[in-house]
């Protein structure tokens, strides 16, 4: 019976030393990013003319408002057959529409092309959807603004160290949940974001 509280006393020693030599400190990680804007994308509608009481514009047909359309975007040194038809989006929306009409998707790098394509105003035509593609950053970029992040962990984790009386170890994890890609705010495009990385270090 003695032989067994003292194996019981011993493993519950064990266990003790065992939690203090294993004590962890789990510290979040920023960097400032900033992102930017490597490409525009739109999508349009562009649809048939029909008579719905109002009679302050002419009937047209879906291949003459396409037609119309692409006048128009000649006057702006634009050329139509760079839009691609999105017969997805099409498919998509299809439940709602009476009328014939038709989705394009269009992309540019220039935001003084995209803002003369949106000022091009007619019957039939629909600015469906303007989105700002960010730039993805490269490994040498994302690596900096990792290294970045787990610096500004270490201070925060040696302050919090300090606090509790411990004195900060090694790095035993880290975890990067932000990936390469980017994503923009469209209501605050030239938001400063974080890079945030999760970093874990042993206290001793």
């Amino acid at each position: 019976m003695k032989k067994l509280v003292f194996i019981v006393f011993l493993l519950t020693v064990t266990s003790v030393i065992s939690q203090e030599n294993n004590a962890t400190l789990t510290i979040v990680g920023e960097a400032n990013k900033q992102i930017e804007i490597d490409s525009y994308s739109l999508t349009i509608s562009l649809r048939q003319i029909v008579a719905n009481g109002n009679l302050n514009f002419e009937l047209a047909s879906l291949s003459q408002t396409t037609q119309n359309y692409k006048d128009k975007l000649k006057t702006i040194g634009v050329d139509f057959s760079k839009f691609k038809k999105n017969v997805l989006y099409q498919l998509y929306a299809s439940y709602s529409e009476v009328n014939d009409v038709s989705y394009y998707n269009y992309a540019t790098t220039s935001e003084e092309e995209m803002i003369k394509i949106i000022k091009q105003k007619m019957n039939g035509l629909t600015i469906v959807q303007v989105e700002a593609v960010a730039k993805e950053k490269n490994n040498t970029e994302w690596s900096a603004l990792t290294l970045a992040a787990i610096e500004d962990a270490k201070v925060k984790a040696k302050k919090t160290a300090d606090h509790l009386n411990k004195k900060l170890g090694r790095i035993v994890k880290v975890e990067n949940s932000d990936s390469r890609t980017q994503y923009i705010n469209m209501y605050k495009p030239r938001e400063i974001q974080k890079h945030l990385v999760t970093v874990t270090f042993t206290l001793e």
